[in-house]
């Protein structure tokens, strides 16, 4: 009896001494998250102030080494698609193009990444109005602008299989800087900021 009872204590010994060896030997294979060479992110994006602009946009993102990568972003705006009749002014169109490029840097938990970057790249805005109120006279207003785009952009990946989510916060700092206190401020601050949502794809 004492026999039993002696090789049940050093069965269960040599299962736990297992167990924890196991445990040992997997857990840093799970522990971080699977680092890509090249990832692509199509996007939907939003500025949701003064009024709610509608964007579609992707990145494009390549990891030199794990802590340093090369950034591409590209972004279609339709500004203003859910007012484009007011006051007798007609919007016939209202859109932006943005193409930036830059250089990040990435921290890796369990299942995310987080990259912080600096972008600088150019947008090309072009509008077109058209007033027709009765007691006037009809006119048309046409105006096509480039201007530089410089930024912060924090990029989120969640996921760690070949495709996972995305999600982006972009704060512009020029040529629209934080311009006061005023957080809600028309000229800066939150009016400039947007939002995208995506899915992602590793490529390598």
């Amino acid at each position: 009896m004492k026999s039993i009872k002696y090789l049940s204590l050093a069965l269960i010994i040599f299962t736990c001494s297992t167990l924890a060896a196991q445990k040992k030997t997997t857990e840093p294979a799970l522990k971080y998250f699977p680092i890509p060479k090249l990832t692509i992110e199509p996007g939907i994006g939003i500025n949701p102030m003064p009024m709610t602009d509608i964007s579609l946009n992707n990145l494009v993102q390549w990891n030199i080494k794990k802590r340093l990568s090369l950034v591409s972003h590209t972004s279609f705006n339709f500004n203003g698609p859910f007012k484009r009749n007011f006051n007798y002014i007609t919007t016939n169109y209202n859109f932006s193009i943005i193409q930036k490029f830059g250089i990040g840097t990435s921290f890796y938990t369990r299942r995310s990444s987080h990259t912080f970057s600096l972008l600088a790249g150019f947008k090309y805005d072009a509008y077109k109005e058209t007033m027709n109120n009765p007691e006037f006279e009809k006119t048309v207003a046409k105006v096509n602008a480039i201007s530089p785009d410089f930024g912060f952009m924090y990029n989120g990946k969640v996921g760690q299989k070949k495709l996972f989510f995305s999600y982006r916060l972009y704060v512009p700092l020029y040529p629209y800087p934080v311009t006061g206190t005023d957080i809600s401020s028309i000229t800066g601050n939150l009016s400039n900021i947007s939002l995208e949502f995506g899915l992602g794809i590793r490529l390598k």
